[in-house]
């Protein structure tokens, strides 16, 4: 929708749904674990700490991290709780920084590429040595943090090929009549926390922090404006069938519960669209908008 959006509306809606998915993973963790095995449970708070220490010992190999966070995995899911945490707590001690040593490898490489360009027209003719370019690889993985390597290499896996098997493996429903009947209560109530839920949490929520001096809306964006990307967040996919697998397990229920996210999602991306679509532009001037002092 080019202008009608801006960068600055985009960034939030980004972050909001990064955060709504650790949410609902969280939800999952707390409110639907039957029994705890304390055992399993220490073994993932000891592999916890080895994680943070790793992380402040700014170790920066991935392998070490992978190690850990399959034996987290294990423990977590032997513990009763949702093995999808032990997933949120490894991200967040694998190091984003960049290493300690920067300078020295900025130099190290430019050095090297001073040393190529002496070669005068072989470089151009031939391009740098085998040996120079295989230094520049070693560098360039001690510069990239472990994070974005992983990023690097998992990130097309999961959207191209996890994410399909998941909505394979979830998304299909049989349109039964008989067997939706007595569980439309159900389905309105799943279908309305998408299409109304998250747009008034949206606005809520951001209006009782810019009220609280506790954030600033970016003048980029109106709350009309706002409350259209509140809309499209309501198109629930993965974590809305992940929940609903964990809460339903009568097979009807979940199929009842499917059809109501689906509707609610189209609903949700057709009033985000309309909202967004027909909202007057923002203002240029992109200083944030704070709640005035009494």
């Amino acid at each position: 929708m080019g202008r009608r959006v801006p960068v600055e509306l985009r960034v939030f809606l980004t972050a909001a749904a990064i955060v709504d998915d650790i949410g609902a993973i969280l939800v999952v963790a707390a409110f639907y674990t039957d029994t705890l095995q304390a055992g399993y449970l220490a073994g993932a708070a000891a592999i916890t700490g080895l994680l943070a220490m790793l992380n402040r010992a700014a170790i920066y190999r991935p392998s070490p991290y992978v190690l850990l966070g399959i034996g987290l995995w294990v423990c977590v899911h032997g513990s009763g709780v949702h093995a999808s945490l032990a997933g949120i707590v490894l991200a967040l001690f694998i190091p984003t920084r960049p290493p300690p040593n920067i300078k020295t490898l900025m130099l190290q490489a430019d050095a090297i590429l001073s040393a190529e360009m002496k070669r005068g027209r072989e470089v151009m003719r031939y391009g740098p040595s085998v040996s120079s370019l295989e230094a520049l690889d070693a560098i360039h993985d001690r510069l990239e943090s472990p994070a974005e390597r992983m990023l690097r290499y998992v990130a097309p896996r999961s959207s191209y090929l996890v994410l399909p098997l998941f909505a394979l493996a979830n998304a299909g429903v049989v349109l039964d009549a008989a067997a939706l009947a007595g569980r439309e209560a159900l389905m309105l109530g799943t279908a309305a926390a998408l299409v109304a839920g998250k747009p008034l949490g949206f606005i809520a929520a951001t209006l009782l922090a810019v009220k609280l001096g506790i954030a600033a809306k970016p003048r980029a964006y109106t709350w009309r404006q706002l409350a259209g990307a509140g809309a499209l967040a309501g198109i629930g996919f993965t974590m809305s069938l992940f929940i609903a697998g964990q809460a339903f397990h009568v097979e009807a229920d979940f199929a009842a519960a499917k059809i109501a996210i689906f509707v609610g999602s189209v609903l949700s991306a057709l009033a985000g669209t309309a909202i967004l679509w027909f909202a007057r532009i923002g203002p240029p001037d992109s200083q944030p908008e704070r709640a005035s002092a009494k």
